[in-house]
């Protein structure tokens, strides 16, 4: 009896936090709200957590926003407990990002999870009196932009003349890529020349070494990333059955040979147009 009735009050307990959930969401899901409280998102497309303690928010991630950030709420789950609430930031922030001799800016999304302890016995109505504390909630962001909450943060800018940079740098990049295509085919050649150096005319290396190259043929070598960043190709010394150590070496020269030239062939795939570099001034 005693486990049963444990079973019923948890049962009824769930059907009370789904309840809960269903009307929260009802009013607050899809809303705008004004953030009352400093909050912190690493903008790295996870809800990052921020653990409600009093009126503030205690969190690890990286960057800080003051209160008053307009949000929209993602949605509301409930738990023993606790309320989270899942906002996305309305407005971008600009990540910082260095390559060879440009810095370069990607637009970021920030997101937030509000860990709200409240206890288990508050309703719908208690629950949103804790909510409003923390969040001011608006029809549309419009209206929330109107609030004198707002704090009015808007992206940053890209910095001026940011265009001919990433022009310059999609130039930059090409060059970047198919330098390293030419170095990756130079190493190829120079390889399958110190193959084709010991080639012999014994019969049986010669057997060998078709067998090699045969069993190469049909190689993948991936997207252009692998090819341009293949290693060292190790051949295979199984098949033969009883054949001699002649045919085995020429078995081996025969994959490093047939490897190294279908490698070049697909490399040849790999080069990118380079764009007109952007006008001066």
């Amino acid at each position: 009896m005693a486990v049963a009735a444990l079973l019923l009050l948890a049962a009824g307990s769930a059907a009370r936090g789904a309840g809960l959930e269903e009307q929260l969401n009802a009013r607050w899901q899809g809303g705008y709200a004004v953030a009352r409280l400093p909050i912190a998102s690493s903008c790295d497309g996870f809800y990052n957590d921020n653990d409600v303690v009093g009126s503030r928010a205690d969190s690890k991630a990286r960057r800080r926003f003051e209160a008053g950030e307009l949000v929209r709420v993602e949605r509301i789950g409930t738990r023993r407990g606790r309320i989270d609430v899942f906002l996305d930031l309305a407005e971008d922030v600009l990540e910082e990002i260095h390559d060879g001799p440009f810095t370069l800016y990607e637009p970021k999304s920030c997101k937030v999870q509000l860990k709200v302890p409240v206890p288990d016995r508050w309703d719908a109505a208690q629950v949103e009196d804790r909510l409003a504390e923390m969040l001011e909630l608006h029809e549309s962001a419009r209206k929330a932009e109107d609030s004198s909450a707002w704090n009015g943060r808007r992206r940053e800018p890209f910095p001026a003349g940011y265009e001919k940079t990433l022009a310059a740098y999609e130039t930059f990049r090409a060059n970047r890529t198919n330098a390293a295509v030419q170095a990756r085919m130079d190493n190829a050649i120079e390889e399958a020349s110190r193959i084709t150096d010991r080639v012999r005319s014994d019969p049986e290396y010669l057997e060998g070494f078709a067998a090699g190259v045969d069993r190469v043929r049909n190689q993948s070598f991936g997207d252009c990333g692998s090819r341009i960043g293949s290693g060292y190709f190790s051949p295979s010394s199984s098949g033969g059955g009883g054949k001699g150590s002649d045919w085995k070496r020429g078995y081996e020269d025969g994959q490093r040979l047939g490897w190294n030239l279908e490698l070049l062939r697909r490399l040849k795939e790999c080069f990118v147009p380079v764009p007109a570099p952007p006008p001066a001034g």
